[in-house]
Parts: C-alpha cells; structure tokens; sequence
C-alpha cells in the first residue's frame, strides 16, 4: 500500500507526519520504505542523520532516473523502515512523466510506503499523487490552507480524476482548547473547510512540543505519558495508522480506547 502527504503549504507538518505514521507502522511490525520526495530533505536528515547530498548515488532522483528502488535504497536508523533518500537532483527532472513513479515502486518487497512530498505542484508531486493509495493532506486553519486545498482538490479533478476518493484531508496544529469556542479562528476555520470538503478525516493533530522532540531529541510519544501533548500525539496516530491497516480500535472496561502501539 502506498500513502503519499501532499500538502502545497510548507510548514504544515507534513514530513513529520510522514515519519511518525511509517515510525507507528514500522513499530506494529510491518515493513516500510519511506520515499523522501521533498528536497528540504528533513526527512532524510532524521532517519539518516545526514544531508542528502551524503547519498550521491543511492537517492530518489537516481531511483526516478533508472525506474527502481534497487540499489538506491539505504536501511534507516530505525527497525523495520528503508528509505529511499532526498537529492537536490529532483530539481533536474521535474519534467519527468508522471507514471515513472508507480513503475519502480517495490509494493511486493513492502508493507508500506511512504511518500514525502516537497510543498508545491509540479510532475514529481503528480507521480506520488498518482502512485498513490491514500493522499493524506495535513492542514494548519487557516485562509491560505484553505486556497491551497482548493488548488489541489482542482487539480486532482482535472489531472487525476481517479485518485480524487483517495484524497483525505486532517487538521493540525490542532488547540484543544479553542476547540469548545465556535468564535475562535481555529473554528471559524473548521466550519469553512468543512462546509466546503467532504473529505475530512476525524484526526486532530496536536500542537505540541512532544513532536519537536520526537524529530530532534528521539523522546518516544506514548499514549501513558505524563505530557497531554505526546499522549495525544500518540493517539492521533494510531487513528491514522489504523485506518490506514483497517484495524478496528478496541476499547476496555472503562470505555478508554486500546491501541495496537502504546509508545513509538
């Protein structure tokens, strides 16, 4: 299965989003391979500690450039997930057709895959669009959001008609807080989008300090923790990622939600 983030507002969390679903993932047991489209290469950078320019030879551009995974594939830090590292050398073939990408995926060697794209619309965007299985596009609420969303829903319409139910939209930098307040921008935002896309999934992701220390310090979200940001952190993905596996989410005596991955 292959789940593409696309988003063309930067800034989002879009790649952090991307790591922590193959990270919840990977930590089920399944085998991922995460595909860095996005030359900000952050990606890259957290399950490799380096740069892309370290990966001359094994790295996306190549992988495009020679229709397969094989050989430009490097074993990430992390158990269970291989990545197929960001390059500079994007820019030098985006005019590239937009179904090279599906041709050399691997689906038959992985569980997951995981496609990280740069924040634009452009035929490198189109190729994960189009490989696609899920689309997930996360948005900040907000009016620029709002007209990217737009963009895109446009695009996919008019280019890839039948990726269009595959297309589903979340909420990020969510506020708890704010949300029982119906004056408050974040939900003036929230009735706008939702008066306008049907596509919107029913997973906030949480603002929260618990997600910088995840992509820089290593420090493990986890459902017990005493941090309210990393316990719902770590819920929202395991929403996502069972939607994603079509795992029915258990509950307890109490009526507390059980999820297949505590901590990751």
């Amino acid at each position: 299965m292959v789940i593409t983030f696309s988003s063309m507002k930067g800034g989002v969390g879009k790649s952090t989003d991307a790591v922590l679903l193959a990270n919840n993932l990977a930590a089920r047991g399944f085998k991922v391979l995460f595909f860095d489209m996005d030359t900000n290469n952050s990606s890259t950078i957290y399950y490799c500690m380096g740069i892309a320019d370290e990966f001359p030879t094994q790295n996306v551009a190549e992988a495009l450039t020679h229709r397969t995974t094989e050989g430009y594939t490097v074993k990430s830090r992390i158990e269970n997930v291989d990545i197929v590292p960001s390059s500079l050398r994007l820019f030098d073939i985006r005019s590239i057709d937009y179904h090279a990408l599906k041709k050399c995926l691997p689906t038959d060697k992985y569980d997951y895959i995981i496609i990280d794209t740069a924040p634009t619309y452009d035929n490198l965007v189109m190729n994960a669009l189009y490989a696609a299985d899920y689309i997930f596009t996360p948005v900040q609420l907000d009016f620029f959001n709002l007209t990217t969303s737009r963009f895109l829903r446009s695009h996919l319409y008019d280019e890839l008609n039948e990726q269009v139910e595959k297309w589903y939209i979340y909420y990020t930098f969510w506020q708890e807080n704010l949300a029982m307040f119906a004056d408050s921008i974040q939900s003036q935002f929230a009735n706008l989008f939702e008066q306008e896309f049907d596509n919107i999934l029913d997973i906030q992701i949480p603002s929260t300090p618990a997600t910088r220390k995840y992509t820089q310090t290593d420090e493990k979200v986890s459902v017990h923790s005493r941090m309210l940001g990393s316990q719902r952190l770590a819920v929202a993905f395991n929403r996502l990622a069972n939607l994603i596996t079509g795992t029915e989410t258990q509950k307890d005596e109490n009526g507390n939600e059980i999820f297949s991955v505590e901590r990751f």
